[in-house]
């Protein structure tokens, strides 16, 4: 068979054959990761330089530099805390209720088979819906006057209207629940994902030595699924703080600021033109979610490595 060869941009013949498979990945993927390279961190260093600027989009002759001026306005604004509260508050709450609920539905569901394939499919529905279609939609449901949800508690409960994302008292609950419709069945698919591989000769050892019920869960499979868990919980309190377009559709921060996120007050202050202090904000945001993922990373690997001790303890 003849040797493959491919003119190198000197002009001189390659044979193909002595390039490693390691060698060959590097050379097919450097593009890829230069233009990934390009897209990710070129707007960073871009808005970190804005940062420490005064851009106006209204009135960009005016641009200069201006030092920490903008980190010094924001960290005196008190909306900017509000912001910062809500949006960790909202984070615990909905990232919590939804691994708790999504995990008792992966326990239920991966009980009892003939339910698994069809409620998998429904459970998917949410996760694929579009944001705006979403929100506009639970809008019109809890819409003060004429909202389904105020029909229904109205009419069949007797209870009196509730203004559900027209109060302060309820708006953020309000929102909330809705991330926790959409979120938790991808939480409890991925978890039916971790069940179904969990080793099935530790199932068995554990019903052989009678572990059943919450000692069946503590000590079986909470820890075969850490890892697992470290996953999602990263992954939906990154998107969760960074959530824009259900808070916006359905409330826009209101009333006053009892729904103002860190994402809905840094487009309040890119509205007003203030380019330079939406800048120093999202630095401040993505500083706050890189410390986050830092720190899981480090528990994630501090329990793989714990897991790891286990396996040698046990042989």
């Amino acid at each position: 068979m003849k040797d493959t060869y491919q003119k190198n941009m000197h002009g001189k013949n390659i044979n193909m054959k002595n390039i490693s498979q390691k060698q060959f990945s590097y050379i097919t993927l450097t593009p890829s990761f230069i233009f990934i390279l390009l897209i990710s961190i070129v707007p960073v260093i871009i808005s970190i330089i804005m940062s420490f600027r005064l851009e106006l989009l209204y009135n960009p002759d005016v641009s200069k530099w201006i030092g920490f001026r903008n980190f010094n306005d924001l960290f005196e604004d008190r909306r900017f805390w509000t912001s910062v509260k809500l949006t960790l508050l909202w984070s615990s709450v909905v990232v919590f209720i939804e691994l708790l609920i999504g995990f008792v539905l992966a326990l239920f569901l991966n009980k009892y088979e003939f339910l698994k394939n069809t409620i998998r499919t429904l459970l998917i529905l949410p996760v694929f819906v579009s944001p705006i279609a979403m929100g506009l939609t639970w809008r019109y449901i809890f819409e003060p006057v004429s909202g389904l949800a105020n029909w229904l508690i109205n009419n069949f409960l007797g209870l009196e209207k509730i203004k559900w994302i027209a109060s302060p008292d309820f708006a953020l609950g309000t929102l909330m629940f809705v991330d926790i419709w959409q979120w938790t069945p991808f939480v409890t698919i991925v978890f039916l994902a971790g069940l179904q591989s969990l080793p099935k000769d530790i199932i068995e050892a554990s019903k052989l030595d009678s572990i059943k019920g919450f000692y069946y869960i503590r000590y079986i499979v909470l820890p075969m699924l850490t890892p697992l868990l470290i996953v999602i919980l990263l992954l939906r309190l990154v998107d969760s703080i960074k959530i824009f377009d259900i808070v916006f559709i359905m409330t826009a921060g209101g009333p006053g600021s009892s729904t103002l996120l860190a994402s809905v007050y840094d487009y309040i202050i890119f509205n007003r033109g203030e380019l330079g202090k939406m800048a120093a904000f999202g630095f401040f945001i993505l500083f706050l979610v890189n410390i986050l993922v830092f720190l899981f990373l480090y528990f994630f690997k501090k329990i793989n490595s714990n897991q790891e001790k286990i396996k040698i303890y046990i042989k």
